[in-house]
């Protein structure tokens, strides 16, 4: 517990002290987690893809090839997870993409750690947090920090989970440092332990201190489905759309979780 006071408290001291992040939503982490964490001892193997199918209108950048064009862009994470306590988590991702006409290429790799602060229904909402370590290959910062406190509440059959976010590249070619803050939430109904339909919303408002123009932020609503394909094998699939006009129109997700204890 005090390592884990440790990094929230370094996370915001941090914070104060100026930072400008090299791109603004992480396409290959719309995950919205939990306070709470799955276990000691648990495994996890997780794929995480999402296909762009209606993209936005190629900006200055995508059109001089500085960044890959959005439309038709395929993108994909594999994740590793282990459940290091009760109350903590730690994962490591490979991520990687491919622009419509061209082929594969290496994104980055990132590194994180989750955990709870108390075991789940001690307090009114239950509190965690999560903190990532990234070291991106396409980007102009070449190390990025990002912290998401957690809230989760239950409502009957209705799960609230929100999570804002706030990115830090501590390392850059280019970039000048700020932190930027994006966000994650979704609403889960508990239909069955088979089936649960969901709601969730993505986006980023730019750098906390000089917030981009609402026409330039993205902004995602997800309808989804959660289910269980069998014992240890799980599904997240849905369609996103884009509701400002930086945003891609549509964008197609899936991931695959299997759980499994050595």
């Amino acid at each position: 517990m005090r390592m884990t006071f440790g990094i929230i408290l370094a996370t915001f001291a941090l914070l104060f002290g100026g930072a400008r992040p090299a791109r603004a939503l992480n396409f290959f982490e719309l995950e919205v987690y939990p306070a709470t964490t799955e276990g000691k001892g648990l495994n996890e193997i997780e794929t995480h893809s999402t296909f762009v199918a209606n993209g936005r209108a190629p900006t200055e950048e995508e059109r001089s090839g500085e960044d890959a064009r959005r439309h038709h862009l395929f993108r994909t994470s594999l994740e590793y997870n282990y459940g290091l306590t009760d109350k903590i988590d730690v994962a490591a991702y490979v991520d990687s993409q491919w622009e419509s006409g061209k082929a594969p290429e290496y994104a980055g790799c990132r590194f994180r750690a989750r955990g709870a602060f108390f075991d789940k229904g001690r307090l009114p909402v239950d509190l965690g947090w999560y903190f990532e370590v990234e070291v991106p290959e396409l980007d102009d910062a070449r190390l990025e920090l990002e912290f998401r406190p957690i809230v989760s509440r239950d409502f009957g059959r209705f799960t609230v989970d929100l999570d804002p976010s706030f990115e830090l590249p501590t390392v850059t070619r280019t970039e000048t440092r700020t932190f930027e803050f994006n966000y994650g939430a979704h609403i889960i109904y508990r239909l069955n332990p088979t089936i649960q339909p969901a709601i969730e919303f993505f986006g980023d408002v730019g750098h906390i201190r000089d917030t981009d123009p609402s026409r330039e932020q993205e902004h995602y609503i997800f309808p989804m489905l959660f289910g269980r394909i069998t014992n240890g094998l799980y599904f997240q699939v849905g369609p996103g759309f884009g509701i400002t006009p930086a945003s891609d129109k549509v964008i197609l997700r899936a991931r695959f979780e299997y759980e499994f204890s050595l």
